[in-house]
């Protein structure tokens, strides 16, 4: 294993590049990792303020171009111009896409675990989605600027669907709290974007868009346009999972990343 202070790379053979959510480290991955690195050369990308990585200099004016910078730079390092496998996780979602979209490397598959690009949803007219991300930012970031404990746990909850954050062991909850103006950052990188519907329609690899069955309708809503946009896309659900799939169920989400898709 080697670990450099924004990747860490295990096995070896095809190419896959893993980048990780908000509240979150290169561990997501850990489970999957073990058992790709027989085949694959797996580079786990650490986003800026996690997992010890150096934080972004961007929070006054947050761009996503941050981490599209260092994680080209990582994979180029590793793989030169070889194809990769491009695998994102919530706000990693968002970037591993944006990635893609950019075609600044080449992407010769995507997959994307319930990515939380919230700019899809105006980007497709969807008011009533939007309407209700609009109304959990406003108690969240509002929370979060007066200094509630624990606010980062509405993040949790949100996207879990249902009572999650209550359910972690206290020093993980204790870990997710410091990283809560990093994922105030991912918001406002979420919230807005570059692209259009037009840029979606032009993706030309295959995709696949994961979801868990017991994720909120808005997880959902964001795979269904998706799918229904990128020409090359299938939707997978995972059944009794929520948004933290990747770590509750690895296996599940090991068979997805086999999955041919068939759109």
């Amino acid at each position: 294993m080697n670990t450099q202070p924004h990747f860490v790379v295990d096995g070896d053979g095809s190419p896959i590049v893993f980048v990780h959510g908000s509240y979150a480290t290169t561990s997501t991955w850990k489970k999957m990792v073990e058992q790709l690195k027989a085949t694959h050369r797996c580079l786990s990308i650490k986003l800026p303020g996690h997992g010890g990585a150096p934080g972004p200099d961007d929070l006054a004016e947050p761009t996503i171009d941050t981490e599209l910078q260092l994680i080209e730079e990582a994979v180029r390092s590793q793989f030169g111009a070889r194809p990769v496998h491009l695998v994102g996780h919530s706000y990693g979602g968002v970037v591993a896409l944006a990635l893609a979209l950019k075609g600044s490397l080449p992407v010769d598959q995507l997959t994307l675990f319930e990515p939380v690009a919230t700019w899809v949803l105006p980007a497709m007219g969807d008011e009533v989605m939007q309407a209700e991300v609009d109304r959990f930012l406003s108690t969240y970031r509002s929370d979060a600027e007066a200094g509630v404990p624990y606010a980062c746990g509405q993040v949790i909850d949100f996207w879990g669907g249902g009572d999650e954050f209550s359910k972690l062991p206290d020093f993980i909850k204790d870990a997710m709290a410091p990283l809560t103006a990093q994922n105030l950052r991912h918001w406002a990188i979420c919230t807005r974007s570059r692209y259009a519907r037009e840029d979606l329609q032009a993706l030309p690899m295959p995709t696949r868009v994961v979801c868990g069955s017991r994720s909120n309708s808005v997880a959902h809503a964001i795979a269904d346009h998706l799918v229904a946009t990128i020409p090359q896309a299938e939707k997978f659900t995972i059944e009794d999972a929520s948004h933290a799939m990747v770590t509750s169920h690895p296996q599940d989400c090991l068979a997805v990343l086999h999955s041919p898709v068939l759109a």
